[in-house]
């Protein structure tokens, strides 16, 4: 299986800052390399659409992956908010049934068991657990494609988990455990 590894933002687009300082962009390429590091240890084939603190289009994430005949698309992010207290993970999904539902749910439950205390924020209109929307890297590419935001960088407690190595090697593991499954 090929797995599209998306750190979200990079470059002039750092996303969403912490009241630390801390940027999503940051927070999202550290965890995204050690998702891909998880996943090449599994035997799995990984791409990613950014390497480094550079800016990727959200169409040139898209084609990437597309050009790449990947077989799952997974963005990873960092919440914010304007209340400061908003807290917990998401996982997100084009509208509709698709073929990442359940890839969602895996990824949703996988990271509620390795982060009991760590709200899960979800929409259960459906039956399932994962948020729905049109993002452009989940409606843009051509394989099952879901986004996670795997905590609040405007909350200052999940800043600092953000920024530390072992919950972002955690929080990777959950990622990598849940797509195996």
């Amino acid at each position: 299986m090929k797995i599209c590894i998306d750190p979200g933002h990079g470059g002039e687009d750092s996303g969403a800052m912490g009241p630390g300082g801390l940027r999503e962009s940051e927070a999202a390429l550290s965890m995204s390399r050690y998702i891909r590091r998880g996943l090449l240890d599994q035997g799995e084939d990984v791409i990613v659409t950014r390497d480094a603190d550079h800016f990727v289009s959200l169409a040139g994430r898209c084609e990437l992956a597309n050009e790449e005949n990947a077989d799952l698309f997974v963005s990873i992010h960092c919440n914010a908010f304007t209340n400061p207290r908003a807290a917990g993970y998401e996982v997100w999904t084009s509208r509709g049934v698709t073929d990442a539902d359940r890839i969602a749910e895996l990824l949703f439950q996988s990271i509620g068991g390795a982060f009991p205390k760590l709200k899960p924020r979800m929409d259960l209109t459906d039956g399932d657990h994962d948020k729905e929307s049109g993002f452009a890297v989940l409606v843009g590419t051509s394989m099952p494609a879901v986004l996670i935001e795997t905590a609040f960088i405007s909350n200052l407690i999940e800043e600092r988990w953000l920024g530390d190595v072992g919950w972002k090697m955690r929080m990777a593991g959950a990622i990598v455990s849940g797509l195996r499954r």
